[in-house]
């Protein structure tokens, strides 16, 4: 053999030893091909790189996650836009007041992949909403529940041991912790209750007591299988009044200024602002505002307690944003996205979330392991309590509530009138 000859061969050699060595690195461990997975969601980009970190999903060689932060407000028209040009993540974290609108832009995950049964036996009730007719729609991540909050020493002042426990119990609340001024402006409040644009969570406080009434608000009349969701609102369900009519009464009421437990109007400050500065005894938002009441008024002495519940109904729940993730159909990788995605639920990875964002998992096995202390225990409680309702679009019912809302507050229409024109209005979406 030629000097030449051994040079080429050796060469060669080399070459092949460093094309399999960059084959073997490229397909990571197990002969898995590696796979760069595009998520789009709506917490910071620093608490889903802490998520990566924490939870050791660097260590799956075959999975790289790519992370973007999407302002929910218009993440819809950026979906669909990224899609209508052949691009878009693979992956999006979804909260079930935002699937029906995105339905169609979703891969569904046969249940040939993950079984109902299974589904139901890992998650919550509330992720019932996440599943369809041949599949799963989203899997769950986790769950923000309306809880109630209190300020202890206003309670202690006027004598009360504890918040109310059931809704009733509210109008001897509003006697003592309600005060006004000779021309009886408000000063101090019990609880805002009654209006919309002032009280940020006033559809999803509604939505809590239309599903503790009794009625779904929207709903699907005979499961999935039904040729379509339909408005549940003037529907009474067999009973002599309407739920959403009983729940829509008593939720109006405290801003009828005719009334002795009159308690908040539309000239107030912002729901959440008023209680942060001691000027309302209780306040009803979403286990994620305790870190904002905390900044917003480092002092205040107040503590968690479960929402109010119908002392009539027999139910006991709560009203919670389930955040799941879910396969874009502009994915080209559905098959590593679906393992991307059963990373990110895993009980590992899903009580680090937890622990970043302070709310609560999804998932069953890490819930019945309960928090110690109170405020934590309560937040644990109110996620296996949570339900929610098959929004067919969160934006445009959030308008159709105010309008709803302010009719009645307004005097321009009776209760019944108001909730048929939601109910019309709601059924528009849905056609």
């Amino acid at each position: 053999m030629s000097k030449f000859q051994l040079i080429l061969l050796v060469s060669f050699g080399a070459f092949i030893i460093i094309a399999v060595m960059l084959f073997s690195f490229s397909r990571g461990s197990g002969g898995v091909p590696t796979a760069t997975i595009t998520i789009w969601g709506d917490i910071p980009v620093e608490y889903f790189n802490n998520l990566v970190n924490s939870a050791g999903l660097t260590n799956d060689h075959t999975l790289v996650l790519n992370y973007s932060y999407k302002n929910p407000e218009t993440f819809d028209a950026d979906f669909t836009e990224a899609l209508a040009v052949g691009g878009g993540p693979d992956l999006i974290f979804i909260t079930q007041d935002k699937l029906i609108k995105e339905k169609n832009k979703i891969t569904v995950i046969p249940y040939a992949n993950f079984s109902q049964k299974d589904f139901s036996s890992t998650f919550v009730d509330e992720a019932d909403l996440f599943l369809g007719t041949n599949g799963i729609y989203a899997l769950p991540l986790s769950i923000d529940p309306l809880v109630l909050y209190y300020n202890k020493d206003l309670l202690s002042k006027s004598a009360f041991v504890a918040p109310p426990v059931y809704w009733d119990e509210i109008y001897k609340y509003a006697e003592k912790l309600t005060t006004k001024d000779p021309a009886g402006n408000i000063i101090k409040s019990v609880l805002a209750l009654g209006e919309a644009k002032n009280i940020p969570n006033s559809k999803d406080i509604l939505s809590l007591l239309m599903l503790q009434a009794g009625t779904p608000i929207a709903d699907y009349p005979s499961g999935q299988n039904s040729p379509r969701l339909q408005s549940e609102l003037s529907n009474n369900f067999g009973l002599t009044l309407t739920p959403a009519n009983a729940a829509l009464d008593f939720y109006t009421q405290f801003a009828n200024p005719a009334k002795p437990f009159y308690s908040w109007n539309r000239s107030l400050r912002s729901a959440q602002t008023n209680f942060a500065s001691g000027d309302s005894a209780l306040y009803i938002g979403y286990a994620s505002e305790l870190p904002i009441l905390k900044a917003k008024s480092p002092t205040l002495n107040i503590s968690v307690s479960p929402v109010p519940q119908s002392r009539v109904s027999g139910k006991t729940l709560t009203f919670g944003l389930i955040r799941g993730v879910a396969i874009s159909k502009g994915s080209k990788n559905p098959s590593a996205s679906l393992r991307a995605i059963l990373a990110l639920v895993s009980s590992n990875t899903s009580l680090t979330l937890s622990k970043i964002l302070q709310i609560p998992p999804a998932r069953r096995d890490l819930l019945s392991n309960k928090p110690t202390d109170t405020i934590g225990n309560v937040f644990y409680n109110s996620a296996i309590q949570s339900h929610g309702w098959y929004d067919p679009d969160d934006k445009a019912t959030s308008i159709i509530f105010t309008n709803m809302i302010e009719a009645v507050t307004s005097g321009r229409a009776r209760i019944d009138e108001a909730l048929m024109s939601a109910e019309d209005q709601i059924n528009a979406l849905i056609k």
